[in-house]
């Protein structure tokens, strides 16, 4: 059995968060390193969880979870959405099913079963732009029984840093891949972004960022963010003291600050920088640094998009099924969000595609995506 190396596998992830194209390998990595046959990054929310990041080695089970429709019956995510379980939880099959439960499910039974799968163990986690659930998962081969103690000690281990640079690959994008798009790319993002050199100190401040930290941190450039509040000064010290270069691991991915004189709180989350060329570029710093990723909580969790729509010429009406379906609905799921017939929906489908001169959902979710970060 190949020497357990969790820091190469750290490193791969990082690197793939700036190279997508490693992920596959990446995750075959983390994949062989558990005792699972691959690996596979998966949003909770209905809307994204047919796309998922998968190992090749997942290709034939990804086709049927995917273009077979299995993920809309996905018995893991909704147990472990109903559970409300913390991100950094590791979980398995057994922690949420019986025995006699999983021989009754057909996604497992069915889906799994026709391709040699039975166990699963996951990294839970929460999507850095609107909070809702993804999970690093693994699939265990049937024939090698459950998950030992060791390998999910492993997945521990493994799990929250290919959740957090899958993070970064989503806040930075496959286009962002050289040091002199990057910080421009930041500069243009919607998400507040504080980038942080080896040393904690400030670099740089995206102007989402301005806007959303007032009240609740000073930044100054080339000195160390702290909390506006006194009373979380210590605690967000610690918390940044984790989450810069060294030996320590990071306790806590995430911190909510109090608004100084009262208010809402505010998400802070810590993604780790390590020392690629493009991000000591944009931390100035050997060592890398660490990106804070600030959030409103209460704010909308995706733009409205109808506006934008309907001076291309669709009606109210056929804005919001675009909106929906470009955004991962069903025709039904759609239908049912607005209270209306499925027919009702296709009818307005063939509406948009037309004006839109579009031929499939996939051309309309392309659009909606782009019309979303304008």
């Amino acid at each position: 059995m190949p020497r357990f190396d969790p820091s190469t596998l750290i490193d791969a992830c990082y690197a793939a968060a700036l190279d997508p194209e490693r992920w596959p390998e990446t995750l075959d990595a983390i994949a062989d390193a558990v005792g699972a046959r691959g690996g596979l990054i998966v949003s909770h929310d209905p809307q994204r969880t047919p796309v998922t990041l998968h190992s090749e080695r997942l290709n034939a089970v990804d086709h049927d979870y995917r273009i077979g429709g299995w993920w809309q019956f996905d018995t893991r995510i909704a147990r472990v959405t109903a559970l409300g379980l913390a991100p950094g939880t590791i979980v398995c099959d057994a922690m949420y099913f019986s025995t006699d439960e999983k021989s009754r499910d057909p996604f497992i039974q069915d889906l799994f079963g026709r391709h040699g799968l039975d166990d699963l163990a996951a990294c839970l986690d929460a999507d850095p732009i609107d909070g809702t659930g993804l999970s690093f998962s693994a699939p265990r081969d049937a024939a090698r029984g459950p998950f030992e103690r060791h390998e999910l000690e492993r997945l521990q281990w493994l799990g929250p840093h290919a959740t957090r640079a899958f993070k970064l690959t989503m806040i930075l994008g496959a286009a962002q891949r050289e040091a002199g798009h990057l910080a421009a790319a930041l500069d243009r993002m919607r998400a507040g972004i504080v980038c942080l050199d080896g040393q904690g100190q400030v670099r740089s401040v995206n102007p989402a960022a301005e806007s959303l930290v007032s009240g609740y941190l000073v930044l100054r450039p080339g000195r160390e963010p702290e909390a506006a509040e006194p009373a979380d000064r210590a605690r967000f010290g610690r918390f940044l003291a984790e989450h810069l270069p060294g030996p320590a691991q990071a306790h806590n991915a995430s911190i909510l600050l109090r608004r100084k004189g009262g208010g809402r709180p505010l998400f802070v989350e810590g993604l780790p920088l390590h020392g690629s060329e493009a991000y000591r570029a944009l931390t100035r710093s050997r060592e890398g640094g660490v990106i804070l990723l600030v959030r409103d909580l209460l704010a909308p969790a995706a733009r409205a998009i109808e506006p934008l729509l309907e001076p291309l010429g669709l009606t109210a009406a056929e804005a919001r099924v675009a909106t929906l379906i470009g955004r991962g609905s069903t025709p039904r799921a759609a239908a049912a969000t607005l209270a209306i017939g499925e027919s009702t929906v296709r009818t307005h489908l063939k509406a948009i595609y037309a004006k839109l001169d579009i031929h499939r959902q996939s051309e309309l979710a392309v659009l909606v995506t782009r019309l979303s970060s304008v």
